[in-house]
């Protein structure tokens, strides 16, 4: 047995190698999704994929309306997009994505959590009424409501932005305010 590995040895290592880099990628992909846990659903039952979420850093998405698309609308896009809205008004040590936050997408966005069932259909409805009526006074605790429903661990809001480090912001998403 011992002869068989000598001689095989340079054609048994490369196998290996790949078996333990794909568990070891199994393994970080299970323990580091951002909707493990969350029961996270679509509109019509699919499960959520961590496909869905940007892992591009600082991305400022500027259309006419970053919703509209031909999908349903499902619960994961529903919280992923009031979390990248709140990156407008919250200090935070690190944020991913950014959808400019406006009372036409606030508006459209509140309809479409209505027309649905969510599972956390109450709390997106509270943020965004709160929101409609312009009250971002507690837009951290917003935020981290929804981050919180994604596993979030890097980026916890820690404060709302002033009016003037918003208005920074909006010009350089890279900007930081703790």
């Amino acid at each position: 047995m011992k002869s068989w590995f000598k001689s095989n040895k340079g054609k048994l290592l490369p196998f290996v190698a790949v078996f333990l880099l794909a568990g070891a990628l199994i393994t970080y992909y299970l323990y580091t999704s951002p909707f493990q846990g969350t029961g996270l659903t679509g509109s019509q039952g699919n499960q959520a994929s961590s496909s869905t979420l940007s892992t591009s850093r600082n991305i400022t998405v500027e259309q006419d309306n970053p919703f509209d698309h031909k999908k349903n609308l499902n619960e994961v896009h529903v919280v992923n997009y009031i979390h990248w809205m709140s990156h407008q008004k919250v200090k935070a040590e690190s944020k991913w994505t950014h959808y400019k936050m406006t009372p036409e997408r606030i508006d459209w966005l509140l309809e479409k959590v209505q027309e649905a069932d969510y599972k956390h259909e109450e709390v997106y409805v509270e943020i965004l009424t709160k929101w409609q009526k312009g009250d971002f006074s507690t837009a951290d605790i917003d935020h981290n409501r929804v981050w919180s429903l994604l596993n979030g661990t890097v980026g916890k809001a820690t404060g709302v932005m002033t009016e003037e480090e918003e208005k920074d912001y909006l010009k350089n998403p890279n900007i930081k305010f703790k």
